[in-house]
């Protein structure tokens, strides 16, 4: 004899049980979604910081190569500017070519721009405007790094002044 059963199975077993896959299938694919979005913006970051560095590093690169080579009487000249580019096996005057890059990886490139912008004169320098006359300055040295990375299409500018002291004859002073 069989027994007897007053309630027929419905399968709110099964039905239950598929609610809660269901619950935890959605709440899985948000956490993914969540991780993948978090690995962009880190991503971005790191991408941000990279070409942030290489402008500065192409600023610190002109710079030194302008102390080094004694070209500063170069750069004084007014309207004149020094392009340098910055490789991964060093750097070098003149524009980057198209294949040239800053990293061994081949993602960013950078480059400086250095030129004159003018003096200043310093406070209780003499002026005078007789021959022979001098007048104390800073020379005004701008130079601007500017990388990119365009797998990320990131650009990055940064620019910088530097200051050299210098002696200014009275016959350059307009």
């Amino acid at each position: 004899m069989t027994p007897t059963r007053n309630h027929p199975e419905r399968g709110a077993v099964l039905l239950v049980s598929l609610l809660i896959l269901l619950m935890v299938s959605v709440l899985g694919i948000s956490a993914m979604r969540s991780s993948i979005f978090a690995n962009k913006v880190a991503t971005g970051i790191q991408a941000d910081a990279m070409t942030f560095e290489a402008a500065e590093t192409a600023i610190a690169v002109a710079y030194g190569s302008m102390l080094q080579n004694n070209s500063l009487q170069t750069v004084f000249a007014p309207g004149h500017t020094t392009t340098t580019c910055i490789a991964s096996g060093g750097s070098s005057d003149g524009s980057c070519g198209s294949n040239t890059t800053f990293d061994n990886r081949g993602l960013l490139t950078a480059e400086a721009f250095s030129y004159f912008a003018g003096y200043k004169a310093l406070p209780g320098g003499q002026i005078s405007t007789t021959a022979g006359g001098n007048l104390f300055v800073d020379y005004k040295i701008n130079i601007l790094g500017q990388s990119t990375m365009p797998s990320y299409n990131i650009e990055n500018h940064h620019q910088q002044e530097a200051l050299k002291r210098g002696i200014k004859p009275g016959s350059e002073i307009e």
